[in-house]
């Protein structure tokens, strides 16, 4: 297992004024089992999001985000952690296993 801070949506949607929605975002300690990573991929909204200041004040504006996609058996979630792809890779692929041919 391994530890990541997530950002957490926690966006107000409003039924009846979606455009009104409050946009709201929280940092939280997440533990993923590295054996259901499926695929990770750099998540360049939330760098924006960053720039604009809609995440929380505890983050530097030079954090860039990862999307680590998960597969349980029938549930796929998709977290969004903080960290550059090659970084959350090389914390994923710790073991001595590499593709030779692909």
């Amino acid at each position: 297992m391994i530890r990541f801070i997530e950002v957490i949506n926690e966006t107000d949607f409003n039924p009846r004024m979606e455009r009104t929605a409050q946009l709201g975002f929280s940092l939280q300690e997440v533990w993923i089992n590295e054996k259901y990573v499926v695929n990770l991929r750099e998540a360049p909204g939330y760098r924006k999001l960053l720039e604009e200041g809609r995440l929380p004040s505890d983050l530097n504006t030079d954090h860039q985000f990862t999307a680590i996609t998960t597969n349980n058996g029938a549930v796929t979630e998709t977290h969004i952690v903080v960290g550059d792809t090659p970084t959350v890779a090389s914390r994923v692929n710790r073991g001595d296993k590499i593709l030779l041919k692909g």
